[in-house]
C-alpha cells in the first residue's frame, strides 16, 4: 500500500487487491469508470479515480478522446491503452513527462527548428534567431528555450548538416582549427589566453567526443577572414523536419 499526495490531500493505491477494505467496491473495468469509483489497474493494483474528462483532437474520425486520472496519471479509455500504478513526473498528461522534457527528448526536427537553425547558422544571434523562428515575443523565454534546444541532440545534427559544406568549401577543417588554436597558444602575450587555447587543445585531443558537435555564434573567429560572398555561395543540405512547433 501506498500513498500520493494531490492538492494537499493523501490518496491511497493498494499494490495487490487483498489489500482493499471490504468496504471499498472495486471495479474491474477501469476505462468506463467514473470520478471517485475504485478501479482494478492493469498492474493488479488498485486506485481511485480523481478526474475523468474529455480530450479533444484536431484530426481523426474521432475527434474526442475520453480518459481518466488518479494519483500516479492520466490515461486515455483506448483498447490500447495501459492503466497501471507506477506514479508519473507529471500526473496529468498522458506521456507522464512534463512539455520541457518532451522537448529535450524529441529526435526529429519540428518545422520551427528547421527555420531556427537555419537563421542561426546564418549568424543570426540566438535570442533574435528564436523569435523569428517561434510564434513568441517574448525575449527572455526566447533566450531560455533557445539555449535549452542548441544542447539537444537533434539540433547539434543539424547545425553539424547545415554548416558542413559551408565549412569545407571554405577550407575550414579540423587540420586548421587545431593550427589556429596552436598559434593562439604560442603567440599570445596573455597568459590567460595561451591556458584558454592550450586547454581547448587538451579538450579536443583527449576528452572531447569527435563526433559531437558544439552549437555557438557564428559571428566569431571560426568564419573571420572570409567574406560574406564565400559564405554565401557555398551550398547547404535539406533538413529532415516534422510539422509542428
Amino acid at each position: 500500500m501506498r500513498q500520493y499526495k494531490v492538492k494537499k490531500i493523501n490518496h491511497t493505491v493498494y499494490d495487490e487487491i487483498d489489500e482493499v477494505p471490504p468496504q471499498i467496491k472495486v471495479k474491474k473495468s477501469w476505462r468506463t469508470s467514473n470520478v471517485h469509483e475504485w478501479v482494478l489497474a492493469d498492474d493488479g493494483g488498485v486506485l481511485q479515480v480523481l478526474r475523468k474528462g474529455v480530450m479533444q483532437k484536431a484530426k481523426g474520425k474521432k475527434r474526442g478522446i475520453n480518459y481518466i486520472g488518479t494519483c500516479t496519471g492520466t490515461y486515455p479509455c483506448t483498447k490500447s491503452a495501459v492503466l497501471d500504478t507506477s506514479r508519473r513526473k507529471n500526473i496529468y498528461s498522458f506521456s507522464g513527462e512534463y512539455s520541457q522534457t518532451l522537448i529535450e527528448q524529441r529526435r526529429k526536427l519540428t518545422s520551427n527548428e528547421g527555420i531556427f537553425v537555419q537563421y542561426l547558422a546564418s549568424g543570426i544571434p540566438m535570442r533574435e534567431a528564436y523569435l523569428r523562428a517561434f510564434p513568441t515575443n517574448d525575449e527572455r523565454y526566447a533566450l531560455s528555450q533557445a539555449k535549452t534546444i542548441t544542447k539537444t541532440e537533434r539540433i547539434k545534427t543539424a547545425m553539424k548538416k547545415e554548416l558542413e559544406p559551408i565549412v569545407n568549401e571554405l577550407g575550414i577543417t579540423p587540420e586548421y582549427i587545431l593550427g589556429v588554436i596552436k598559434d593562439i597558444a604560442e603567440m599570445s602575450e596573455r597568459d590567460e589566453t595561451r591556458l584558454k587555447a592550450v586547454t581547448k587543445l587538451s579538450d579536443i585531443l583527449d576528452l572531447e567526443d569527435k563526433n559531437a558537435t558544439r552549437v555557438t555564434q557564428l559571428t566569431g573567429a571560426v568564419f573571420q577572414g572570409f567574406s560574406d560572398t564565400q559564405i554565401d555561395k557555398a551550398s547547404r543540405p535539406n533538413l529532415e523536419i516534422t510539422k509542428g512547433e
